[in-house]
């Protein structure tokens, strides 16, 4: 038997290792051909006449004399579905679309108030989709967008991208939302749901894109229009066409979806009280009015917040937000009169207050007007007590009213 063994062992890891060597220099481990495959980086779609109108940003490689940075070209196309969309655009420039690497879906602002799960369906489906992707409305055409020059990326979409980091969500600046919990809060009870307002916003000239933080992108150089069918293709190093004027894109307000639809606008100040009430704020700077009516900037050192619905037998929200400051910025007259430079007096906490609780306010009656379950009280309620549920679904929110409270305290 040990004779038996002796012989064949090396034989079969003769064989083995020849299998192994077969496998490796036959395979591709998933590389992508550039040259076949168009690697999307967004996807902007748009109502049109006869259905959709899809608009890709894709990443090409960047050839001539600068280096770094990101190129791109925009392919578009037209059908009755989005899927459509895709067969005709790759019937124009024979690049077969790849979605893997596609972080933002764009919707146009018409394709979102006419319902945005319709134009989302293709992506839900599609099992080499993250779900993760980034999901925002466009001020306009999402496609028009898409082909902007940006002051701050050379590709637009990733300069939109940036707009949704950790820091930004942290500072109440902005709202994120993905594909995935877009799609489970549109389809679950509460049948509401939200995403950034995109608008751009041309940069001044010589202000070097100070209202943003972010060094200076170059615009694109140069543009090339074809088409073929119903699709086409814009093409360029950087993005947008020749003489584009530079943008910038804000994400500062926020988009209120019913039933899929988009139903209402939240301003800057409403987004803020929205991240609030979520316990999404954990720095950023709050500014009011100050013991002689100065302004005092507070710094947000630590945050909380909640919304749930209260114990009373009536139908009632109950929102609250905790805050804990420090002074970050006083006018001078101020720091002369003998005030500790960091300490936020109990003037400053009661005006925050007041100015957090009046903008909580205005949120909650944007979402009675809009109809939009914003908060997800609907949910709660379906969760505690089904028959209560099937009872009060009508006046959630519009019908109910709410309680709010807002501590500002100085932070140790």
């Amino acid at each position: 038997m040990k004779r038996i063994l002796k012989r064949t062992a090396p034989k079969f890891a003769l064989f083995l290792g020849g299998a192994l060597l077969f496998a490796f220099f036959s395979n591709d481990f998933g590389l992508v051909d550039i040259q076949k495959t168009a690697v999307i980086l967004a996807a902007g779609i748009d109502k049109s006449g006869e259905g959709y109108e899809l608009t890709a940003q894709i990443s090409v490689p960047k050839g001539g004399e600068k280096a770094g940075g990101t190129a791109s070209v925009e392919l578009s196309g037209k059908g009755e579905t989005v899927a459509d969309c895709l067969m005709m655009m790759y019937a124009d420039s024979g690049w077969i679309p790849k979605f893997d690497f596609c972080s933002l879906v764009l919707l146009g602002e018409e394709a979102a108030r006419e319902g945005a799960m319709p134009a989302l369906n293709y992506f839900l489906h599609n099992e080499y989709m993250s779900d993760n992707c980034a999901v925002a409305v466009a001020e306009g055409s999402a496609g028009e967008m898409l082909k902007k020059t940006s002051a701050i990326d050379d590709t637009p979409s990733l300069a939109i991208h940036k707009l949704f980091s950790g820091a930004a969500e942290k500072t109440g600046a902005a709202v994120k939302n993905t594909l995935r919990v877009f799609a489970v809060d549109t389809l679950g009870v509460s049948k509401s749901s939200f995403m950034p307002f995109i608008r751009s916003l041309p940069r001044e000239s010589g202000e070097g894109g100070a209202k943003q933080s972010g060094s200076e992108g170059s615009g694109g150089e140069g543009g090339a229009e074809g088409s073929g069918g119903k699709g086409g293709a814009i093409g360029s190093e950087g993005s947008g066409g020749e003489g584009d004027t530079p943008v910038l894109f804000r994400a500062e307000e926020t988009a209120l979806f019913r039933e899929g639809k988009m139903t209402g606008l939240l301003s800057a100040e409403e987004t803020l009280a929205f991240n609030l009430v979520r316990g999404k704020v954990k720095a950023g700077i709050l500014t009011v009015k100050g013991e002689d009516g100065e302004p005092v900037s507070l710094s947000i050192k630590r945050g909380g917040g909640s919304a749930k619905l209260g114990e009373e037998d009536e139908l009632r929200a109950k929102l609250s937000v905790r805050l804990k400051v420090l002074v970050s910025d006083r006018t001078e007259e101020d720091f002369m009169a003998g005030t500790e430079t960091n300490v936020a007096t109990d003037e400053d906490e009661r005006r925050a207050e007041e100015l957090i609780s009046s903008h909580i306010a205005s949120l909650w009656g944007k979402c009675q007007i809009s109809g939009c379950d914003l908060l997800l009280l609907a949910r709660e309620l379906y969760r505690k007590d089904p028959k209560a549920y099937e009872a009060n679904v009508g006046l959630i929110p519009s019908g109910m009213g709410a309680d709010i409270e807002v501590s500002v305290k100085g932070a140790d």
